[in-house]
């Protein structure tokens, strides 16, 4: 099942993330669990669109 996102262009990644988002996420999980398998702790999670905030790091 496609998903509409409208905003974001077909041939990009972020496309692709939104398309397979479960499985993605269900990815990123299982590495956590294998890097840290004593547990681990997370205080904020965003997953969707690149909205480029990491850039002004880089400028610092």
């Amino acid at each position: 099942m496609d998903l509409d996102v409208s905003e974001v262009d077909a041939d990009t990644r972020d496309y692709d993330v939104q398309q397979h988002k479960t499985e993605i996420y269900a990815e990123f999980e299982r590495r956590l669990k294998a890097a840290f398998p004593e547990g681990y702790r997370m205080h904020t999670f965003e997953f969707g669109l690149d909205t480029g905030w990491h850039e002004e790091l880089a400028k610092s």
